[in-house]
């Protein structure tokens, strides 16, 4: 049977997140079946296997890699990487929650896992498949806005309720997200910006407000990072897990020299653009009147009970094309590691005061290079 028509077992790590990708596995219909579920609890698994389905309950994470032939990381965000790294060297494909990895250490074990392993591997930021993130998308890379040199994103989530479980216990994200001081969730705002520029972070300065509302963690209250691209972009970032305020995690905006984008920031605010020469002058136009033109054909589809606006069945299912078709997935390796490394980064950066300093390429890191020209570089 050829791997286009064979109907791939799916495993699920982590019960909790992971109910939000049960959406995509319904649109992809009778190409994945979904096979098990891995979660430390035992109880969390039952749950989650009862309500949707799944045939088995995995103890051990290794039991999953045996049993499926892709894998969904909805994992805690420290065992991104190493059990992307471990599944890949196994042969089974990862689709991962962000970001890719939480230091430089796990950014070597998981680049040379992918670079040793024959399946595929893609980062599931979903962010960059929102409606009008789609539209931008297409405007940019259509050139409505011209060269683009600046962009701004925000991540603003007060998640103070997420630090301890009932029991007063900390749960992961008191040590991963709000126990460490940086950029320490960075895909959500990085994604969509690098993927509109089509470039990368060459070099960041982070500097934080100080820890005010909650002064027991590590992460300062509101942190911002200043990046440089290798086109000569500049970038601006600010994440914020403690303040008091509503939510908003879904800001962005871009300027380039023939127009602007920015998106709603709440209380009816609509996402607008303007377009030099074509726009009424000094005079913002909505977004979604370019929808009509602009919004591609293949994500028209709209896919019921999908999580972020809709766009949580994209990354996966475009994941699955690729492992079918044997092409390259939208967010592979190194782009995941575009998104990732200024996250890591910016913690050496705050906690020199805000130095700016280089992000490496990761087409440049020699984890998993060996001695023999792989894919990436036949002999001549």
């Amino acid at each position: 049977m050829s791997l286009s028509k064979k109907v791939l077992r799916v495993g699920i790590a982590g019960a909790s997140r992971g109910g939000g990708y049960i959406a995509a596995l319904r649109s992809a219909g009778d190409r994945v079946r979904l096979h098990g579920v891995f979660d430390p609890s035992p109880q969390a698994a039952e749950a989650f296997a009862t309500e949707y389905g799944a045939a088995e309950r995995f103890s051990r994470f290794e039991e999953a890699v045996d049993a499926c032939d892709l894998l969904v990381l909805a994992s805690p965000q420290q065992y991104h990487a190493p059990q992307a790294a471990y599944a890949l060297r196994a042969g089974v494909h990862v689709l991962s929650e962000v970001p890719a990895a939480v230091s430089l250490q796990q950014v070597d074990q998981l680049l040379a896992a992918a670079r040793e392993s024959g399946a595929v591997y893609m980062l599931a930021e979903n962010y960059g498949y929102t409606r009008q993130n789609l539209v931008v998308r297409a405007m940019a890379r259509e050139g409505l806005f011209g060269d683009l040199y600046h962009g701004e994103a925000e991540y603003l989530h007060e998640m103070k309720g997420f630090h301890r479980q009932a029991s007063g216990e900390p749960t992961w994200r008191y040590f991963w997200q709000v126990g460490r001081n940086g950029i320490t969730y960075p895909t959500h705002s990085l994604g969509p910006l690098l993927e509109w520029m089509d470039d990368r972070i060459v070099s960041l300065s982070c500097v934080g407000t100080g820890r005010w509302t909650d002064p027991e963690h590590e992460m300062e209250d509101s942190v911002t990072l200043l990046a440089r691209t290798r086109k000569g972009a500049l970038l601006r970032t600010r994440l914020d897990l403690l303040s008091n305020r509503p939510e908003l995690y879904d800001y962005y905006a871009i300027q380039g020299t023939a127009g602007a984008y920015e998106s709603g920031r709440g209380m009816g605010d609509q996402p607008r653009v303007y377009l030099e020469g074509q726009s009424p002058r000094d005079t913002w136009e909505p977004l979604m009147s370019y929808a009509d033109r602009f919004l591609p054909d293949a994500y028209r589809v709209e896919h019921g009970g999908s999580g972020h606006w809709g766009s949580d069945a994209w990354p996966f299912l475009e994941f699955l094309a690729a492992i079918e078709h044997g092409t390259k997935p939208p967010i592979d390796i190194y782009r995941a590691l575009e998104m990732t490394l200024p996250g890591i980064i910016s913690e050496q950066s705050i906690a020199q005061g805000g130095a700016w300093l280089h992000v490496p390429d990761p087409r440049t890191l020699t984890a998993g290079i060996g001695i023999d020209p792989g894919r990436e570089a036949p002999l001549a």
